[in-house]
């Protein structure tokens, strides 16, 4: 069964057709008493003058009809009130419910323009207080047994509602991605169980090392792709445990002794590069091996040095001041060595250019960063991506880099923080909060 539902329109938008997915109709009550209704299959468009009717700057608007080359005008002094009617549907909820061996995202699809009310604990959506909403449509992560229970609203209409049982499996599994998943993990790297590392490459070219000190424990760790002979990503964690600044920097570079084909201390001398950090000296101060590690050639990239002096310098200084912030800050840093995708792109993630005809020139440098609150239990997630180019670039409003760690995830093909459960995962990586990093952007 479908229902009708009333809005008064205070903004509206461009086109019929935009406003909402099923059939539409106007009425356009007058000052002087005179009611217009115009029918979406009678009516091609609709246009405003200077905004929306009720907004500061609308003058009035046009209704172009269907086989018709004259319009309908109206000035909004003219106008009472804008109403339009909405065939709504019920929602469709898919998957529709089953058996569930890990966490699952399930979509909630209403009417387009409409809200979705939703409840998860068995309770009415149209009138519980515990119900959640969204525009339509929504996605939530389902790591349990429940019945979702779902309605559209649209103004004061409620349509019929849609429910789907989710029953968890005996062998549920709330982190199907995990590393510890991978044949042979342990093997590969026997480490990548913690929170930092991404998830672990299944190429037989790549290899894994972790660095760390009898004293103050893992250094940092690193994938490695032989083939490419570059690094694919150095990964770390901050606390107050690794933190310490009781040494200096040890400029000590060396080739990794883990790693049969790393560059050697020279092998970028020339070339017009930098020794790049991806963990950095200065966040690794506790002991001078602790320090040695950080100059592994494998835990370098090639970088111009306007890039690595400016930008990048001063994004690893900000990480420093949020690591000492947050309990644990989970830290992965790296720079593209693989194809890239930006806005449904692919193209090359390097540079034409080599490093002394040897080391592939990324093209960008990111970071994926995870903070953890000891006294709430709860996680902030945020990507950071900049353009590795031979530019000074002195922007401090951080916000301008920041992108969330799906996007990031979609540009790198790399599955970051894979071994948290899936639903904080899923809800954690969907967005970031810049508020919560102290940080802003130019606009």
């Amino acid at each position: 069964m479908k229902k009708l539902a009333l809005l008064s329109l205070l903004v509206m938008v461009a086109t019929v057709n935009a406003m909402a997915s099923e059939p539409v109709s106007m009425t356009i009550t007058l000052k002087n008493g005179v009611v217009k209704t115009y029918e979406a299959a009678g009516m091609d468009s609709v246009r405003y003058v200077g905004g929306a009717f009720g907004s500061a700057d609308g003058v009035g608007l046009k209704i172009y009809l269907k086989n018709s080359d004259q319009s309908v005008d109206y000035l909004y002094s003219q106008i009472e009130s804008i109403t339009t009617t909405v065939e709504l549907t019920t929602p469709v909820i898919s998957p529709a419910g089953g058996t569930i061996s890990s966490a699952r995202q399930v979509t909630i699809t209403g009417t387009g323009g409409s809200m979705i009310y939703y409840t998860t604990d068995g309770t009415d959506p149209a009138t519980s207080a515990t119900r959640m909403s969204g525009p339509s449509p929504v996605t939530l992560m389902v790591s349990s047994s429940l019945t979702l229970r779902a309605v559209s609203v649209f103004g004061s209409q409620v349509s019929d509602e849609a429910s789907a049982t989710f029953t968890m499996s005996a062998t549920f599994d709330n982190n199907a991605n995990r590393n510890s998943l991978i044949s042979g993990w342990r093997l590969k790297c026997n480490e990548s169980w913690r929170l930092e590392f991404p998830h672990l490459s299944e190429s037989d070219n790549n290899a894994w090392s972790v660095k760390s000190t009898s004293n103050y424990g893992i250094t940092y760790s690193i994938e490695w792709d032989n083939s490419k002979v570059a690094n694919r990503w150095s990964c770390y964690e901050m606390h107050a445990g690794n933190m310490a600044q009781n040494v200096e920097r040890t400029n000590n570079f060396a080739a990794d002794p883990d790693i049969s084909n790393s560059p050697g201390k020279n092998d970028y001398s020339g070339s017009g590069f930098s020794r790049g950090h991806l963990c950095p000296s200065a966040d690794r101060l506790c002991s001078t091996e602790q320090n040695d590690q950080t100059f592994y050639m494998t835990n370098m990239q090639p970088q111009w040095q306007n890039h690595n002096g400016v930008l990048w310098a001063n994004l690893e200084a900000k990480i420093r001041v949020w690591g000492q912030a947050c309990d644990t800050l989970y830290v992965v840093k790296a720079a593209t060595i693989d194809d890239v995708t930006l806005n449904g792109t692919t193209s090359q993630g390097v540079y034409d250019q080599l490093c002394n005809n040897r080391f592939l020139v990324p093209k960008y440098f990111y970071m994926a960063l995870l903070a953890y609150n000891k006294s709430t239990g709860t996680y902030q997630a945020m990507g950071l991506w900049t353009i590795h180019q031979d530019v000074s670039d002195k922007n401090k409003n951080y916000g301008d880099y920041a992108i969330s760690i799906d996007e990031l995830e979609a540009r790198t093909g790399i599955d970051f923080f894979c071994n948290l459960p899936d639903d904080i995962e899923a809800t954690v990586e969907a967005t970031f909060d810049l508020d919560y990093w102290g940080i802003t952007t130019s606009n």
